[in-house]
């Protein structure tokens, strides 16, 4: 820090200083929720809300605290998340509902700044030390290099900011160094109210988080977390929480329209939970399996989801392609409990010795459906397939297009095995199985699966009719 820009930090130190030692009580007494409760939930595409990427996440803080409400009606309150959506804010008064209302709102962000408590200091009374002397008076205007004061004979001083400027001195009437709401209420009964205060904000976000142990005879012990992150900038101490999330919803995608989704699966954590702000915090997200018996599947996939692409009416772009197909061995086990997101696996197998011994990561595969998931063991090369386009056809009038396709599977083992043909519907979100060889299911989002037993070196074939329509 060279000479000049010391005393100007100093200065700035002295502002923040003077207004922290007067507000510091006062906000204590303003921020003393006795209730707080935060609902977080996430989309398929996991992306968060405000944060640019879409994806139908966010989240819904609430606070309740005791205000006193004078006749006038205004109303200061400190403490709310930074990024919060102002036009989102509900405030309900318990003690007098039917009362009470709002008549105007403003929201004070980006307070805790030296610079930004000197701008809200504009008309109000300031002292400034020099290095000679002080300099009373009224701050008119304020920039990075200057200061302009308006003294009592009404003279106008304008004030270099440099190493000369000792210290700036605020009146007590600056203490708002935190984002705060403001309003005006229209009050039947003033005195002192119970506030219930909610909005919703981005900088909170969650994501699942799971272990699989594979132990002998196909027995898993299965783990799943959730790791919540507070990016707010303000603590969210004693907080009821709850975790939402959307299964089987597809990522954001623009012009997409999503088909019909399920309803949201809740996750209410059983005790309050301190969210500090800056902070990852983990939770259970739902009880530890141990020994859990799984059934062991290939999965065989002709191509990967192509949702992203949407050919509504092009029968021959971006068709699958036999490259790179494989057949993935998979643990299953049936839904405990609420449908689980899908998150990331960590799978170790457990030794003679009881030590663990790490086998990979990977994304963990729920049925939004059914609930039960899937942990990839590894790959199946004895069950091969290939998959036909038998037919595809658009209307003249354009709304729809009907595809007929055929898939093949092979058992090259010695040994029978349970075979998973999973197939992505992925021309558009509006789709009907008009035939199928074989009563097949829906497996969450474009996804649909059917289910066969092969022997060893048996052969299956199936085929279906899939309309898309818009």
């Amino acid at each position: 820090m060279n000479s000049s820009s010391a005393p100007r930090a100093a200065a700035m130190f002295g502002v923040c200083a003077a207004l922290a030692v007067f507000a510091g009580g006062r906000a204590l007494a303003e921020r003393r929720d006795t209730r707080t409760t935060v609902s977080i939930w996430r989309g398929g595409g996991g992306a968060t809300y405000g944060g640019g990427d879409g994806g139908g996440a966010g989240a819904f803080v609430s606070h309740r605290r005791d205000v006193d409400i004078g006749a006038d009606g205004a109303v200061r309150f400190v403490g709310v998340a930074v990024g919060m959506d102002a036009a989102t804010v509900e405030v309900h008064s318990v003690t007098d509902p039917a009362g009470t209302s709002v008549v105007e709102q403003r929201f004070s962000t980006n307070l805790a700044t030296p610079e930004a408590l000197l701008a809200r200091q504009v008309g109000k009374p300031v002292t400034v030390v020099l290095a000679q002397g002080e300099v009373r008076g009224v701050l008119r205007a304020v920039s990075l290099d200057a200061l302009v004061i308006e003294t009592a004979g009404k003279s106008i001083e304008i004030i270099r900011r440099g190493e000369h400027v000792v210290d700036i001195k605020l009146g007590a009437a600056s203490l708002d160094n935190e984002p705060t709401l403001e309003w005006k209420l229209a009050v039947k009964k003033p005195g002192k109210h119970t506030l219930d205060v909610s909005y919703r904000t981005y900088g909170l976000t969650w994501a699942p988080e799971y272990t699989a142990v594979l132990g002998d005879d196909d027995r898993v012990d299965f783990t799943a977390w959730a790791t919540v992150r507070n990016d707010t900038g303000l603590d969210l101490p004693a907080s009821e929480l709850t975790l939402v999330s959307q299964p089987g919803t597809p990522a954001a995608l623009p012009g997409y329209i999503a088909g019909p989704g399920r309803a949201p699966v809740s996750f209410k954590i059983g005790r309050p939970v301190d969210l500090r702000t800056g902070t990852a915090l983990q939770v259970e997200l739902a009880p530890k399996r141990s020994g859990a018996r799984a059934r062991r599947v290939s999965v065989f996939e002709a191509s990967g989801d192509q949702t992203s692409y949407q050919p509504l009416s092009d029968c021959y772009g971006y068709m699958p392609t036999p490259t790179g197909v494989r057949t993935e061995q998979m643990l299953e086990l049936d839904g405990a409990g609420p449908i689980l997101p899908e998150g990331n696996v960590r799978v170790f197998r457990r030794g003679d010795g009881g030590g663990l011994t790490i086998v990979g990561e990977d994304l963990l595969r729920v049925n939004p459906r059914t609930g039960a998931v899937r942990v990839r063991a590894g790959v199946a090369p004895e069950v091969t397939g290939e998959r036909r386009q038998l037919d595809c056809r658009v209307d003249p009038g354009g709304r729809s297009l009907r595809e007929r396709v055929e898939i093949r599977v092979e058992n090259k083992g010695k040994a029978a095995v349970d075979v998973v043909v999973r197939e992505y519907l992925y021309r558009w979100s509006n789709w009907r199985i008009e035939q199928e060889d074989e009563k097949g299911a829906g497996a969450g989002g474009n996804a649909y699966e059917w289910r066969k037993k092969l022997k060893a070196g048996e052969s299956r074939t199936l085929s279906y009719t899939v309309v898309y329509a818009w």
